[in-house]
């Protein structure tokens, strides 16, 4: 491609860009006393700042864009409570995110991010948060503070280890950490007394604590495509647990505790 073809692919481009920000600031204007703003699809790479003037919003859309960053001003949308940033660019997120105390829902996948701002533990209101498919390698240590959360999705990042402060999730039902680069889990998770799913697929793991004999409440533990050779018996002890799968892990033995729990399905090996 030659010069005069990169100058005028460069101005539909921007000719793009310009149009889609126009439209989006007509959006905003025609929003200014509504409670839910949809800029999703859009391909916008900046957000006009009139939107951080709408104090009344609660829900805002802004997926499928071609955001690389999310301004400081996201702090002044306080009485957000969902806000979802997925499919853009975003490599990094804002300490202002930490304002957003009313937040309940934040959907922050597939995105690029590699790390997290020790700030977004302040979100004590936080029920749902998703960061699938980025590039996190670990989580702030004080990720326990999100008391409220009931659903974590992970998946698709290349975590190595998780904190201790990950067992305070008191009301977590439901984590997925499938498709990382775990090769230990916390003995901490078994604390999670409300745990009812934990997806741990595609990751290093040769092992697992004994300590997972404390879930009261597990339904499924899918361990799929790991390096385990056996589980833990104590497993059984989980009156809960009705799933353990398995498949892909070169599995030598399987306890005869487990074997013999009347409700307990062992999918694999």
């Amino acid at each position: 491609m030659d010069e005069i073809q990169l100058e005028k692919v460069a101005c539909i481009y921007l000719g793009r860009a310009q149009e889609a920000f126009g439209l989006a600031s007509e959006k905003i204007k025609e929003a200014a006393t509504d409670r839910v703003l949809d800029l999703s699809d859009m391909e916008l790479f900046d957000l006009p700042q009139e939107l951080f003037d709408l104090e009344n919003l609660e829900t805002l859309n802004l997926d499928d864009n071609k955001l690389a960053y999310i301004p400081d001003e996201i702090g002044k949308l306080r009485n957000l409570r969902h806000l979802s940033i997925r499919g853009n660019c975003i490599m990094n997120l804002p300490e202002s995110i930490g304002l957003l105390e009313n937040l309940e829902k934040l959907y922050l996948g597939y995105n690029t991010i590699s790390e997290l701002p020790e700030s977004i533990c302040n979100l004590q209101n936080l029920k749902m948060l998703n960061l699938a498919s980025n590039l996190l390698t670990h989580l702030p240590k004080n990720i326990g503070y999100l008391k409220s959360l009931v659903k974590f999705s992970l998946h698709d990042n290349i975590l190595e280890s998780l904190p201790d402060s990950i067992g305070n999730l008191k009301n977590l039902k439901k984590i997925f950490l499938d498709n990382n680069s775990l090769s230990t889990i916390p003995a901490s998770l078994a604390n999670l007394g409300c745990l009812e799913e934990l997806v741990i697929s595609g990751n290093e793991l040769k092992s697992l604590p004994q300590e997972f004999s404390g879930f009261s409440k597990l339904k499924e533990l899918i361990l799929d495509e790991n390096k385990l050779e056996t589980l833990p018996a104590s497993l059984a002890k989980c009156a809960s647990l009705r799933l353990i799968a398995i498949n892909g892990n070169p599995i030598v033995s399987i306890p005869q505790e487990l074997l013999v729990c009347a409700n307990l399905t062992i999918d694999g090996n």
